[in-house]
């Protein structure tokens, strides 16, 4: 059996699908035969955009700015927090995405941030996802509404890579609606839009079809081309653990696909061209993902993320229940609760009875197969705690209970695989028996969890548990009902006939509809009180006005540990570089490991989080801090000068401090000792990545220069090289000699410019590949035009009339 035939177990209705297209239909219009496409996607496009369009009402701009209420300088009375697990997005990727695009529109690209802890990179710290699809479609629209188009983008991504795995798998269009609707507007998919999760899960459709189109080799320079650029665009999604369960995966589902095709055709060179291919796309992809994977992955391998010990634990079996109710555990995403990943796990009743019949009707077909394998396989490892703790010995850390996306995926295709046997053979009494039982099933889970699993709650929780079973409980009735409705098959005899054909076809297309239609409803409901918005961008408070005016581009330092967990000073970690206040702390999965070892930075704060504390002016001197902030009435550190009150802290000044500072080398020509003093030098900013600098001394002196000292900065005195020395562990220094000099310095990393040039390379292959390609097809359609004019077979070979 071929990966493209239906399996013998499903019903023998006439699929046209299936069919060689005729004559008569390449002649007919293209854009009427796209017509059903283009509506399927318009309805996936409609469905994400129908999900935020709460959200969206009361402002263009999302974002849950509110829980910035609560400390800090950004803090406001009588704000209400609807979600309080969030702070992610208000901590890093919407001021990130604030700072990339106010870099390009200021003509820059932006790779460096220069607002938190020393400086951090910014489009290698895997987050941002500067040169993401999302982000660049965010460029071009006012910065208000940049993250609104990124999240928008993602949303449609995800849906309409999976309408399109459907289409290569030739499912109906409302199938293929199916399958997307449920995945981009699955609990999984939706808990994590906004982080780069979702943006690389959002490829996962995209990646698969392409996988598809490769392993069948039809269009085999096609598929690869589209196969490379899916895995490039999945990488500059960031985030590389999602990378990493994408790739696992996609690696499950052509094993599976490949052994079938090897036991099908009886020889394992039936998979070695396939197999070839695959390599080369990812190898192309690889190429063209260089500008982030080469300067990336060092950064990556140093950091905290990378060396942190924090290991995953295995979802209950408590939280399957959550496959089918939203707020059963009265944790609904929308309030603020912090809940965990497996109280987010909706597809709902429907999805799974679909996703259930089209694994079982299709089982013998190889890619339906492969996918249930894959969601088996995914389920497995977030929910068998054995499997979690073998995971947790690879020598790199991954959250893999993650894959719950992947398994809410084969959900949302396998659900399209139901639909779609639905709509074709609706009568048959197979299908009827698989859909009734599921439904009952469900029904009788869901009728005993109203009887013994709400157990004894307060009153408000009980009221969420309670209205948490409507939707499930609406769900199966609808779906009993249906079946009902489909009611006995026809009577044998006539089964091609137009009449009885037409009469299935109208039968499926209803009920296929109906449960569409109800599945789109449970999603979007349950979705739609995820997000909040804003009428304004993130604007700054009174205070944080007075900060930035107070200090310029001085660094700020705190007296008090201030990180993430309230009570905070001053302003949130990374949301300070929407404001363009340089404070020394970060919210950053790529801060380096040594910066918590060389700041004695205590635990306690989330992953990632730094926050050292100030304790003396000496302290504050060495690593450039020129004011520090405390709580209102509490004394600044140690030769600190009062300077003003800003909100409700206190704002102190560092006599002596700046980021850059001249120091004389030791009596035998060596660098000075860490806390040595020295005399501040101006340094102004050409670009958010340069630093420019003129010194003048009698002497040799040592520059020290309160930058991260990590791969990409280079410097230059008077126009010639300066060697840089690393200083404090995480800083840099040179040696100037005397007189007067400009000193400037650039963050390039030498990997950068080898990354362009390998995607350079890889994009002009693959371009010229494609350029062949279309140049033999023409040279055969002129070749061939002769015979199709005598009456010939366009399809005949050359040279062999029909």
């Amino acid at each position: 059996m071929t990966v493209d035939e239906p399996s013998v177990d499903a019903p023998t209705v006439h699929d046209p699908s299936l069919d060689e297209p005729s004559v008569d239909a390449r002649r007919t219009p293209r854009l009427r035969r796209m017509g059903p496409d283009a509506l399927g996607l318009l309805v996936v496009v409609v469905a994400a955009v129908v999900v935020m369009t709460p959200a969206l009402v009361h402002g263009a701009s999302l974002g849950p700015f509110d829980l910035l209420s609560q400390d800090g300088l950004t803090k406001q009375p009588g704000v209400t927090i609807r979600n309080g697990q969030t702070t992610d997005l208000i901590a890093e990727m919407i001021p990130w995405t604030s700072l990339a695009w106010t870099q390009v529109h200021h003509g820059q690209l932006p790779l460096w941030n220069p607002y938190n802890g020393l400086g951090m990179p910014l489009a290698f710290n895997w987050q941002s996802a500067t040169f993401g699809v999302p982000t660049l479609l965010g460029y071009l629209a006012p910065l208000r509404l940049a993250y609104t188009v990124q999240i928008m983008v993602t949303l449609v991504l995800a849906g309409t890579g999976v309408f399109v795995l459907g289409r290569v798998l030739r499912l109906h269009v409302m199938a293929c609606v199916m399958a997307g609707v449920v995945f981009e507007l699955s609990g999984a998919f939706m808990g994590f839009l906004g982080w780069p999760i979702a943006s690389v899960m959002a490829w996962t459709g995209w990646l698969f079809a392409a996988a598809l189109l490769v392993v069948r080799g039809r269009h085999r320079v096609r598929a690869v081309v589209l196969f490379a650029l899916v895995v490039a665009c999945a990488v500059y999604a960031g985030q590389p653990d999602a990378l990493v369960l994408l790739g696992a995966g996609l690696f499950i589902f052509l094993v599976v696909l490949l052994a079938s095709r090897t036991r099908r055709l009886g020889s394992p060179r039936a998979v070695l061209r396939p197999l070839g291919d695959l390599t080369l796309a990812t190898v192309a992809g690889g190429a063209l993902a260089a500008p982030l994977i080469l300067p990336g992955v060092p950064l990556v391998t140093g950091s905290v993320f990378f060396h942190s010990q924090r290991a995953n634990g295995a979802l209950s079996a408590h939280d399957v229940v959550n496959l089918v109710f939203q707020g059963f555990d009265a944790l609904p995403v929308a309030k603020s609760h912090w809940f965990g990943i497996g109280d987010a796990t909706y597809v709902g009743a429907i999805a799974l009875v679909l996703a259930a019949t089209g694994a079982v009707v299709h089982r013998r077909r190889a890619e339906v197969f492969a996918i249930t394998v894959l969601g088996v396989a995914m389920a497995a490892l977030i929910f068998v705690p054995e499997l979690g703790t073998l995971m947790n010995h690879l020598p790199f850390r991954v959250r893999w209970h993650l894959g719950l996306i992947m398994v809410t995926f084969a959900i949302a295709v396998l659900a399209g695989v139901g639909l779609d046997v639905v709509i074709r053979a609706p009568r048959d009494w197979r299908i009827r028996l698989s859909l009734g039982a599921g439904f009952g099933l469900i029904g009788l889970g869901v009728a005993g969890l109203w009887v013994v699993g709400r157990g004894h709650l307060a009153p408000g929780p009980a009221r969420l548990r309670a209205e948490s079973f409507i939707w499930p409980a609406a769900a199966t009735l609808l779906g009993l009902l249906v079946v009902t409705a489909l009611g006995p098959r026809f009577r044998r005899g006539g089964g091609h006939d137009r009449t009885v054909v037409g009469r299935r076809l109208g039968a499926g297309l209803g009920a296929a509809a109906v449960l569409l239609a109800c599945e789109t409803a449970f999603l979007i409901a349950v979705g739609a009180p995820t997000w909040s918005s804003s009428a304004t961008y993130l604007a700054p408070t009174a205070a944080e006005a007075t900060l930035a005016g107070d200090v310029g581009s001085s660094l700020v330092g705190f007296g008090v540990r201030s990180c993430e967990l309230p009570p905070t000073l001053g302003i949130l970690p990374e949301t300070n570089s929407a404001f363009g206040v340089h404070e020394l702390s970060s919210y950053d999965p790529i801060t380096p490991s040594a910066y918590f070892r060389a700041l004695k930075v205590a635990p306690g704060v989330p992953i990632s989080a730094l926050c050292p504390v100030i304790r003396s002016a000496a302290q504050a001197r060495t690593l450039g801090v020129s004011f520090v902030l405390e709580p209102r009435g509490t004394p600044g550190p140690p030769g600190t000068v009062f300077d003003a009150a800003v909100g409700d802290e206190d704002l102190y000044r560092v006599p002596g401090a700046g980021l850059a500072t001249l120091t004389p080398v030791t009596p035998i020509g060596g660098f000075p000792a860490s806390i040595a003093g020295g005399t501040p030098v101006a340094v102004t900013h050409p670009d958010a990545a340069e630093w420019k600098l003129e010194t003048h001394a009698l002497g040799t002196q040592v520059l020290r220069l309160r930058l991260t000292d990590v791969p990409g900065w280079h410097a230059t005195i008077d126009g010639r090289p300066l060697q840089l020395e690393r200083f404090s562990t995480i800083m840099l220094q040179a040696r100037v000699p005397p007189g007067n000099h400009t000193v400037d310095l650039q963050y390039w990393p030498g990997t950068f410019t080898l990354g362009i040039v390998l995607a350079a390379c890889s994009a002009g292959g693959l371009a010229a590949a494609l350029l062949v390609t279309w140049r033999r097809a023409r040279t055969r359609a002129r070749t061939t035009a002769p015979i199709s004019a005598a009456g010939g077979d366009p399809q005949a070979p050359r040279g062999n009339p029909s």
